[in-house]
């Protein structure tokens, strides 16, 4: 990992080498990734490269430049490349200069060293014994199993630093077996130590080995539960096409012009948080402003999107929650730590109190077909069960759903107490809901 004091020195070299207002963004980390695949691992990778990106304002016109080494002459043709940009570039009228302040935000509380320290070949001998287990019962293992570091690093000739760095171990995996049953299980932390590699097989075994001869049932309205990683698809398109900025301001959201609306149950609150415990993240934005955590709905009333300057800038009273994605953006400033507040139930509790429904573990090949009305449609994917009198009965072919997300978080009598840490759009910290009226169109083949 590049050192704060390393980090400021490369700055004040790249800052030096033009007159210009200018900023640097330092990105970048080490990862080890073991790709798994027929019972084996197939792939395993060390990477370690840092991007910086230089950007150089010529009054309104703004002129952007990367490179991943940072040696003297690299640096500065970097530089001299983000003015020549610049000088090409039309004037922008949004444009809101570079932030200044001497407030520096240097953020290590998702960094553990001995995530980094840890012996990722103990992880792999773990894997093996997993590997022999599953020839023993005829079934194939697939997946990919990673841990490293992260650096997000911004300076500017105002005089701004802000540095964050955390670490992350990651697993994600899936059993296949010759019946046609499928199961799936991930976990995620900045720890490695979080990572049992053993309970994660057991758990894609057992969704693996109960979905064997799957069947289907007619298309439909159902009630639903849908664990945390199906519930993560979901949230990824409310908050990319609903909580954002842009979107809102320009009237291309669900929520434009609702604020203080109660649109969805009153069992659901949203938050994004950059320093909740599962859904961390950088505690800045790329425009320099400290990232705050923002309450989008409240006990299903929403409250306001997240901002970046110039999108705050173009709304009345408002001003930046520090949600800007890199300049030039096309999208405008988005959520990036999503938490849904868990409820009191379990999984289990879920299940026992459904006379029929639908168990569902993800889904996949997720589209929008109305993003006015965040309307999706997707498959369900690694693991679908029928349930009957409280009891997962048979596993059921891969169906297809067309559901708006509104009306799914209109129709959660429950949600799970427990919270699940995912990966996708940013970091999520998801619970289990069951979803009565859920519609299924069709089964796969």
């Amino acid at each position: 990992m590049i050192s704060v004091d390393n980090t400021k020195k490369l700055f004040q070299d790249a800052l030096s080498l033009t007159p210009n207002e200018s900023q640097v963004i330092l990105t970048g980390g080490k990862k080890q990734l073991a790709r798994l695949g027929n019972n084996k691992v197939h792939q395993n990778m060390l990477e370690k490269e840092y991007t910086v990106k230089v950007q150089v304002a010529d009054g309104k016109r703004v002129g952007n430049a990367s490179c991943n080494r940072f040696g003297g002459e690299e640096l500065k043709l970097t530089v001299e490349q983000a003015q020549k940009v610049a000088s090409h570039q039309k004037e922008d009228p949004d444009w809101p200069g570079f932030f200044g302040s001497t407030d520096s935000i240097v953020d290590e509380d998702f960094y553990c060293q001995d995530t980094m320290e840890s012996c990722f070949e103990a992880k792999i001998e773990e894997l093996e014994k997993v590997f022999v287990d599953c020839q023993k019962r005829d079934v194939e293992a697939a997946g990919a199993f990673s841990h490293g570091d992260d650096v997000t690093a911004l300076g500017n000739s105002h005089g701004l630093f802000h540095y964050h760095t955390c670490t992350d171990a990651s697993f994600t995996f899936s059993i296949m077996t010759p019946s046609g049953g499928t199961g799936w299980s991930e976990f995620h932390s900045h720890k490695l130590a979080d990572i049992d590699v053993p309970r994660l097989y057991e758990i894609a075994l057992e969704k693996a080995l109960a979905s064997e001869k799957p069947t289907t049932v007619d298309s439909g309205e159902y009630t639903v539960i849908l664990e945390p990683p199906a519930v993560s698809s979901l949230m990824w398109f409310l908050g990319y096409l609903g909580f954002g900025g842009m979107a809102y301001r320009e009237g291309r959201s669900f929520f434009s012009e609702k604020i203080g609306e109660k649109l969805l149950g009153e069992n659901i609150t949203i938050q994004d948080n950059s320093r909740d415990a599962q859904s961390f993240g950088c505690p800045f934005d790329l425009e320099g402003t400290k990232r705050q955590a923002v309450q989008l709905i409240e006990k299903g009333v929403f409250q306001g999107p997240v901002l970046d300057v110039v999108n705050a800038r173009k709304l009345e009273n408002q001003e930046s929650t520090g949600h800007a994605l890199p300049y030039p953006s096309t999208v405008g400033p988005l959520p990036l730590n999503l938490s849904i507040a868990s409820g009191d139930s379990s999984l289990e509790e879920m299940i026992k109190t459904t006379k029929k429904g639908i168990l569902v573990t993800r889904f996949f090949y997720d589209n929008v077909i109305d993003p006015g009305k965040l309307t999706l449609t997707g498959m369900t994917r690694d693991g679908t069960f029928l349930i009957e009198d409280g009891k997962i009965s048979r596993g059921l072919k891969n169906m297809r759903y067309n559901e708006a997300i509104p009306r799914i978080l209109n129709h959660v009598v429950s949600l799970s107490q427990e919270n699940w840490s995912l990966r996708g759009f940013g970091r999520m910290s998801m619970p289990a809901m069951k979803v009565e009226g859920f519609r299924f169109t069709g089964a796969s083949l």
